[in-house]
């Protein structure tokens, strides 16, 4: 069937409720149920469900939603993702798609998972492997946990066992398990080395990472698999699928370069670590980890490639709305080194973690030392990326930063990120080394006020009846013209159904914010549905104008009954 039809029969045979429970114990709260949230630590439950909506709010982190909304950001997926797993749990049949595909790749995860159990055999077996494990500060219960394996140094010998389980040279081949020249015998990928399956988001096996376990000047020391129909290194997080849980509970992801580093981290007890396999960060990973938190440290090597992978990891990151901090480490020490030697002084590195731009300041004062110099190369190399920041909050106080580092007026970093504005420049992600950016344009002044436009014409047919003469009709008239009917809104209230705006949550009392997400989360769908973009309406510092609207906004809400929410989104 359609996806559409599948969406309805799935929210048919579903209950809320029924969804939600396995992850917060729910307790009657009126006509709704309420527990703590399970995307934070929260003491005191805010976590609201109404069977009778079909909706869920989560006030501790202002966002809410229905059932897909909420199996994407518990599980890490995309919306694709939460319909087939509520699919399943409904017994929903999708869309059939050709059945000789299904097999194929159906005998290809298959394949994977065979060789996964070879590998993790073929460890025992091997004593060497076990004690360079053990060297490295490995534990076996985290070698089991992580399925970690060893592949034999044989030409053939996992193409031999897999096919004597009845699994086909063209699926080995397929999934890049071996290779080999056309006419000759194919061989396998992976020999003599320690091997990490590298998993999707619902921990099925799609590829390997092997490490050389005897050293050899002409084999590299890492090999990643090939890319294949079930592995993209634009889209697999090593250690992703193990660190769901701690991203959303610690509220931050941590990134690392290698699997050994993942490993150990998660093993000193940081499991909200992963690792890009084989590539630079990019859109697609920065989409997996702002699903469960928004914020990310990065803890690279500290060499020149390692600065360099921060610069590109933070253009896609902030240019997206993540607060991004660096953890500096010692110069030739990566993090499984500091773990094994000493947890204690990794955590503190981690718990020292600057902003990437107060990093990027330091490390251009200690590679500079004339000050003229220093303060051209800021210009050119640090503040593009602050151009990055959408948050207009965010920007200004790094205004405030550099202007301090460099001991000038903030009138003039202002001006010279007016001037990258026209400059029209390449993107910082396309350079290792010096930092340029394609200007990000300023919201519109229209665009903002539409924000307050739709906020207000979204939530007045909303309000009780005997709250909506205190918001008259008159005052929306003096607002501006009425935004409802067209694409505009339906683009805002699309983005402020997945978060909405900082400075107008603070205006909101927490039933009408219930009523409200259910509002927007019903043109979110037909937004979704009509593949209408989304727009970016992020309020800037207001204007004069914008400072009245604000101003009334305010003074309305202080009038409506119920108790005001606000979230420090700056905390930590």
């Amino acid at each position: 069937m359609a996806s559409g039809d599948a969406v309805e029969q799935i929210k048919d045979r579903l209950d809320i409720v029924e969804v939600i429970s396995p992850y917060v114990e729910l307790k009657p709260a009126g006509k709704s149920l309420k527990g703590k949230s399970p995307f934070t630590n929260e003491r005191t439950p805010s976590f609201y469900v109404s069977p009778d909506r079909g909706m869920y709010y989560c006030f501790s982190t202002n966002q809410g939603g229905d059932i897909f909304t909420f199996v994407e950001k518990m599980e890490g997926v995309d919306f694709k993702g939460a319909l087939k797993i509520l699919a399943d749990k409904a017994g929903v049949e999708l869309v059939r798609e050709d059945p000789q595909k299904r097999t194929e790749r159906d005998n290809q995860y298959a394949a994977l998972e065979l060789a996964t159990t070879f590998y993790e055999q073929s460890l025992k077996d091997c004593d060497e492997a076990v004690a360079y494990l053990k060297e490295r500060g490995v534990t076996g219960l985290t070698a089991k946990q992580w399925r970690v394996g060893y592949a034999p140094d044989e030409w053939r010998e996992l193409k031999t066992t897999l096919e004597a389980k009845k699994v086909s040279t063209e699926t080995l081949r397929t999934v890049a398990l071996i290779k080999g020249e056309a006419g000759k015998e194919p061989y396998d990928v992976f020999r003599d080395r320690v091997m990490f399956p590298i998993a999707d988001p619902s921990g099925r096996v799609i590829g390997f990472s092997g490490r050389l376990l005897h050293p050899d000047d002409k084999a590299p020391k890492y090999v990643n698999s090939p890319e294949s129909p079930l592995f993209k290194k634009s889209e697999a997080l090593f250690g992703y699928h193990r660190a769901k849980e701690g991203i959303r509970k610690m509220d931050f992801s941590l990134i690392v370069e290698g699997q050994f580093d993942v490993v150990l981290a998660h093993q000193a007890g940081y499991h909200n670590t992963v690792a890009v396999s084989g590539t630079a960060l990019t859109p697609h990973h920065v989409s997996l980890l702002s699903r469960l938190s928004n914020r990310c440290v990065l803890a690279l090597d500290a060499d020149r490639a390692g600065i360099a992978a921060v610069k590109k990891a933070a253009a896609v990151m902030l240019s997206r709305g993540m607060d991004v901090k660096v953890a500096r480490l010692p110069d030739g020490e990566d993090p499984a080194d500091i773990i094994q030697a000493d947890v204690a002084r990794f955590k503190s590195y981690i718990g020292a973690a600057t902003h990437v731009i107060e990093f990027l300041l330091v490390v251009l004062k200690e590679q500079t030392k004339d000050e003229r110099t220093y303060k051209l190369q800021v210009r050119e190399e640090v503040l593009p990326y602050v151009r990055l920041i959408p948050n207009h909050i965010d920007q200004e106080h790094f205004v405030g930063v550099i202007a301090e580092a460099l001991e000038v007026e903030k009138t003039a970093i202002r001006l010279e990120l007016a001037r990258l504005a026209e400059a029209a420049v390449d993107t910082p992600q396309q350079d290792t080394d010096s930092i340029e950016t394609t200007p990000q344009p300023e919201p519109a002044r229209t665009a903002r006020l539409d924000t307050v436009r739709a906020y207000l014409h979204a939530a007045y047919p909303l309000l009780d009846a005997s709250i909506q003469p205190i918001v008259a009709k008159q005052f929306l008239d003096t607002v501006g013209e009425d935004i409802t009917a067209s694409d505009a809104l339906a683009s805002v209230v699309n983005q402020l159904s997945f978060q909405l705006e900082e400075q107008l949550a603070t205006y909101s009392p927490q039933q009408i914010q219930l009523e409200l997400v259910e509002y927007l989360e019903e043109l979110r769908q037909l937004t979704h549905r009509a593949r209408l973009g989304t727009l970016k309406a992020t309020l800037t510092q207001p204007d004069a104008d914008e400072s009245a609207i604000l101003k009334d906004i305010e003074a309305v809400k202080q009038k409506l009954t119920g108790d005001v929410v606000t979230v420090d989104i700056f905390a930590g």
